[in-house]
């Protein structure tokens, strides 16, 4: 079944008789007429030719192997002996591939569940996924069918995956699901373990390529029990005020906790600066809109709190302005790799926290999306991740 039109974006030099025709066969109301350019999916513009070559493109960039994992032990033992954090497209989104490939074979794997955003249109985490389902393996995949572009894409795979015997899970009103998570639980023995697959970006093997994004693999078993607290409510189908309210403790979920616990982190560095000890943030971001936040933020740098932010697209924090945001600087990346990831680091007296996920500052983000942000705990990881935001400040 085919649903009515509720918008349409339309070329602002479009004959007023066409826009018009086009309005009244579709019955769309005035006030859902959007005014744009000729281009809205300007991704479509890359598969033009290149007939120059090597003179419009970069010279490739080997991906770095990295050195948690090896041919010769299965990725299951790997992440069980050490978390591993993989920087993408530094290091090779095969460890992702390989991730579901060995879930898809491995007999003692017995269920996976996965969230799909966006997905590759030949992709091979989706045919592993396809592959599971037919050896046996309880399957289940949140497909959001409200991923702007991807819309018909993620319905021809929804499709694929339905037929194969994977349990679909399509949209829920009103939500989009934008977390970037899977839950691969193995049979060990007499008990269960769960692998957990947090990241900042899609589960897309082709914008792998290009974006830059954090993926962690962790067999922690705290984390592992929330994300199938997670999986559970998005099965459920239910808005978040429906369903039982969950205790994460670990993980930051939007509609849950993931607001109340931002302000917490931000309030400890204020009250830390009002002590007269060192304070300070860094916070790495595709967009910073969401207004509470950026008055959070305006309210850090009042009380003397150093506040780094790198953020890509739309930022709507002044920085810079004398009695606000004094203390607050803002950078912008805009270079041969398209800048993705989300990362979130507080000071807290010298003994810094950070969190990774998929969540921007923005109302869509916070208010009306379910997304993860998780902790990183380990230190060397720690150390890491802020040397990667140092060089890219």
């Amino acid at each position: 079944e085919v649903g009515h039109a509720t918008r349409l974006l339309y070329d602002q030099k479009m004959p007023e008789p066409g826009k018009d025709f086009v309005q009244k066969f579709l019955m769309i109301r005035n006030e859902e007429m959007v005014e744009g350019g000729r281009y809205h999916n300007l991704k479509d513009l890359g598969s033009l030719p290149n007939p120059t070559k090597s003179k419009l493109t970069h010279p490739n960039w080997t991906p770095t192997p990295h050195p948690g994992f090896d041919n010769h032990r299965s990725i299951f033992q790997s992440i069980t002996e050490q978390e591993k954090l993989l920087h993408l497209p530094y290091h090779s989104y095969n460890y992702i591939l390989r991730f579901f490939n060995e879930a898809a074979i491995d007999p003692s794997v017995k269920e996976i569940y996965v969230t799909l955003y966006r997905v590759a249109a030949d992709s091979h985490i989706v045919n592993a996924l396809i592959s599971a389902a037919k050896n046996g393996k309880k399957v289940t995949v949140f497909v959001e069918l409200k991923a702007r572009f991807d819309e018909a894409n993620n319905l021809k795979w929804s499709k694929k995956m339905k037929a194969a015997g994977i349990r679909i899970i399509n949209s829920i009103p009103g939500l989009k699901v934008h977390a970037k998570v899977a839950l691969v639980k193995r049979q060990e023995g007499k008990e269960w373990k769960n692998y957990s697959f947090m990241a900042t970006g899609n589960f897309n093997e082709a914008t792998g390529r290009f974006y830059t994004d954090h993926v962690f693999f962790t067999s922690n078993k705290e984390m592992g029990v929330e994300l199938e607290w997670l999986f559970d409510y998005l099965q459920s189908r239910k808005q978040p005020a429906e369903y039982m309210k969950i205790p994460f403790e670990h993980l930051l979920v939007s509609q849950f906790n993931m607001i109340k616990r931002f302000e917490k982190l931000i309030d400890r560095e204020i009250k830390n600066a009002k002590k007269g000890k060192p304070a300070g943030i860094i916070i790495k971001l595709n967009n910073l809109q969401e207004r509470a936040m950026i008055e959070k933020l305006y309210e850090a740098s009042r009380a003397g709190v150093k506040v780094q932010l790198i953020v890509r697209s739309i930022c709507a924090l002044a920085p810079g302005l004398k009695g606000q945001s004094e203390n607050i600087t803002v950078h912008r990346i805009v270079d041969r790799y398209l800048e993705h990831a989300r990362v979130f680091a507080f000071h807290n007296n010298g003994e810094p926290q950070y969190y990774m996920g998929s969540a921007d500052w923005m109302n869509r983000n916070l208010h009306s999306r379910i997304e993860v942000v998780f902790p990183v705990y380990d230190k060397a990881f720690g150390e890491e991740l802020n040397h990667i935001l140092q060089l890219q400040l």
